[in-house]
């Protein structure tokens, strides 16, 4: 590929929102593109979560080019622009060194178009492939256009998942909703795993499944692991766990900056640089990165 890059499209979604699923894509690019990947960011939530917390000011032209016009006027680097075979297409460069194809409450107009639209898709992102080593979706969790898009280009799937009913239960629909892509349109798709976000940990000291969570939560992480069974998976496809510190990611965001940044040393910083570094090795990367 052009430049030696592996492009590989990476898939971060469940079918329920507030999972941390946007937060997840922004600190994971990041870990990347620090370890030497070039890494592209797309937003495919319509509520533009990743945009605003990548732009809490103002959004760039490139992605909106008249924001307080009657009309949707989106920019070369609005992902809008992905879904027609003609459009220019150009993401924004971030300071870090990351790319970003942002998003509008527009976007949802996709879910609108006739579904070939999603090859026009999948033609777009293949163009994209040789300039990155990784390109991040911050998916839509409902199965419509923009989620059918994603998985068709898709190489890997990772669900993050809080330890309650309605998140736990968006993880089957997300893999059911994989398994039906893979089956019809991209047999190639693979599913990374799964991962606790905002855990409530206990002690630190305990066996996961007997005192490290809440008691509330240790039954939830059971209950997952069926659902995981039930799909033919097994408790290995639960990479790790993401711990809960109070307003520490507020705070980051409030400041447009990744956990990382923001506090290198906290529990959450290092369990997401250890988890990239696992997806790292499930997909076959080094981590000192491609350059």
């Amino acid at each position: 590929m052009q430049n030696g890059k592996a492009g590989k499209v990476i898939i971060i979604g469940n079918q329920k929102g507030g999972v941390v699923k946007t937060q997840s894509t922004n600190e994971i690019s990041y870990n990347l593109q620090l370890l030497g990947y070039q890494t592209l960011m797309i937003d495919f939530d319509s509520t533009s979560g990743l945009t605003e917390r990548i732009f809490p000011g103002e959004i760039p032209s490139s992605i909106d080019v008249d924001p307080m016009g009657n009309k949707f006027s989106p920019g070369p680097a609005h992902a809008y622009q992905l879904f027609f075979p003609d459009t220019e297409v150009r993401p924004e460069a971030l300071p870090d060194g990351r790319h970003i194809f942002g998003s509008t409450n527009e976007l949802g107009e996709v879910n609108y178009r006739p579904q070939d639209c999603v090859f026009d898709f999948k033609e777009r992102i293949n163009s994209l492939r040789g300039q990155y080593d990784f390109i991040l979706i911050d998916s839509a969790p409902d199965y419509n256009n923009l989620l059918i898009a994603s998985h068709i280009v898709g190489d890997y799937l990772l669900i993050p998942t809080l330890l309650e009913k309605g998140s736990r239960i968006g993880v089957g629909k997300q893999l059911n909703y994989m398994q039906r892509i893979r089956k019809n349109y991209n047999p190639d798709l693979q599913f990374l795993g799964t991962y606790i976000t905002q855990a409530s940990v206990q002690s630190y000291t305990q066996p996961l499944l007997e005192g490290y969570l809440t008691a509330v939560e240790t039954e939830n992480l059971k209950r997952l692991y069926e659902i995981l069974e039930e799909k033919n998976y097994g408790e290995d496809k639960v990479l790790g766990l993401i711990s809960w510190v109070k307003n520490l990611a507020k705070e980051a965001i409030e400041l447009s900056m990744t956990i990382r940044e923001y506090s290198p040393t906290s529990k959450p910083a290092i369990q997401y640089q250890a988890l990239t570094n696992l997806l790292l090795e499930l997909i076959g990367g080094k981590h000192h990165g491609s350059k």
